[in-house]
Order: C-alpha cells, then structure tokens, then sequence
C-alpha cells in the first residue's frame, strides 16, 4: 500500500511539473492550402484523443506560411490557416474561451540564405501552443510613468502635408515615406525617385548640411538583418541605406557629407508587428540631419 501511494506521489509530482512547460503541436499544410487536409485532421484528433489537447489551459494559435509569394499574401493565407485550425478545434470540443490567442504571422523569417524554387514546407504550418506555464503580468492597478527617452516616436515623413526637410532639427530624423523597393532587394522602384530627388536637392541647396542614411526592416527574428536576394548576405537594411548614399555620391554630393547605417529590425517603431500596415511602418529609410 505505501508502495502505490508513492508511485502516485512521484506520478502526480512528475506530471505537475511536466505540467509547467507549454507543449506546442505543429499543424502541417500543402503549399498555397489553407483548409486542413485527412493527415492534419488525423493528428489534431489524435491530440484530443490522448488528452494533449483539453480545455484545462489556455490556447494560442498561431498560423505561419514560408516565403514563396508576397507579404500579403503570406500573411492572408497564415490567418486563414490558423482561422481554420481554430475552427477544427472547437468543432472538435474545445471550448472557445480556452483560446486567448489567434494570430497569422505571415512568412517565416529563416536564416537560410540558399533556399529551393519550392520553399519551405515546415514553414506551412500552424502552431497549437498549450500555455501551462503562466505568463507574467503586471497588477492591472500599476501604472508605469515612462520618461520621454522611452517614448516611441513616429518620425515625420515626406508624405506629411508641407513637409519641408529645412525645418528638421539637427539630430533629428524624417522618413523617405515614398521609396519603395520590391522585397529582399535593395534596388528601389521607379517610382521612389521622387522622394530621392527632394533629398538631393535639399543638399544642393543647403551646402553644409550633413545626414546620416538608416536603413531598417521588419518582421526577422534570431538574425540581426534581412536576407538581400541580391547580395545573398543578411545586409538588407545596409544596402538599402548604401544605396542612396551611392545615388548620392553620384550626383555630386561630397561623401563628406553622407553616412550610411543598417539597423536591421533592431530600432522598430513597432516592437511586434501583427499586421501589414505595421509592418511597413518598421520597413523605412530614415534620413538622419547630423549637421547643418
């Protein structure tokens, strides 16, 4: 008798602290699909079936795609997949309160520099993460003052009605908010050379001014900077910033006058982008006015 209840002792011991990781499962999906196909419904009722999933924790899910085709779309087809695995899971007996989270997270930024015509399967997924371990929160009666250092400020851009770069200060920074570059490429589009051509003439017609190019990009992760298509290095923020320095340079602007900086996603304005708009807004040229 003293034998089995410690058998239960040691059980339910090992089983709370098992208890305290969260488990994730991984939903896989064909390329370009988005509805669960035989082999997902096997696994996910096979989850329920051995008790994995249950609706004594808290749920997120979280829907990915791999990097062939484009941001939209990529992000579009992670929500319809997650949408759809949600649906399953609760037409399966999950109670729908148990899911706290339900997020499309788009492309998988990879480290891969070389990677295949077909993508990425294990990239097509969706993520079931049982969250048994609690997340920590602050009391919700705290308030957190937090001193201008700390603040995340929007710099101006060049689309702002009656923009004018002569009114920005020195130390400041205003974003080319028009120059657009096709993704994992550091060549702008044609139609980006507008915002170029007001940042050359304002050099032009201030001689002693001096700027500083940052380059930025979104949605990376465990890697410092974007993958370059061009270059096949993760310097995707670099080159961009070098290339308006070298567009610069050209025009007969004195590389005295010029810096050029990569930041990767390390300075987002955003910290966690969940949509395409906030994307785009971590995904910007800054021009920097160091002196003048």
């Amino acid at each position: 008798m003293k034998r089995l209840l410690l058998f239960f002792f040691l059980f339910s011991t090992l089983y709370a602290a098992a208890q305290k990781k969260n488990d994730t499962f991984s939903v896989y999906f064909p390329l370009d699909v988005a509805t669960l196909n035989a082999s997902a419904v096997h696994f996910v009722d096979s989850l329920f079936y051995v008790n994995k999933i249950n609706n004594s924790v808290p749920i997120s899910i979280i829907g990915y795609a791999d990097y062939l085709n484009t941001d939209e779309y990529n992000l579009m087809l992670s929500r319809q997949r997650a949408s759809n695995v949600k649906n399953y899971l609760i037409q399966s007996g999950l109670k729908s309160t148990q899911i706290k989270t339900l997020v499309g997270k788009g492309e998988v930024k990879r480290k891969d520099t070389l990677r295949g015509s077909r993508g990425v399967a294990e990239d097509r997924r969706v993520d079931i993460v049982m969250e048994y371990a609690p997340k920590k929160t602050k009391p919700r009666d705290t308030m957190i003052v937090m001193r201008p250092s700390e603040k995340v400020m929007v710099p101006p851009s060049t689309s702002d009605p009656g923009f004018d770069i002569s009114s920005i200060g020195k130390g400041r920074s205003f974003i080319l908010k028009n120059i657009y570059f096709p993704m994992g490429r550091h060549f702008p589009k044609q139609d980006s050379y507008e915002d170029l051509d007001m940042l050359l003439a304002a050099l032009q017609e201030n001689p002693y001014m001096v700027i500083r190019i940052e380059g930025h990009v979104c949605c990376v992760t465990a890697v410092s900077d974007a993958l370059d298509l061009d270059s096949h290095q993760l310097d995707l923020s670099v080159n961009r910033a070098r290339f308006i320095y070298e567009w610069l340079k050209a025009r007969g602007i004195d590389a005295r006058r010029l810096q050029y900086a990569g930041y990767g996603r390390s300075r987002p304005i955003i910290a966690d982008e969940q949509t395409e708009e906030e994307a785009s807004i971590n995904r910007r040229v800054e021009i920097r006015i160091l002196d003048k």
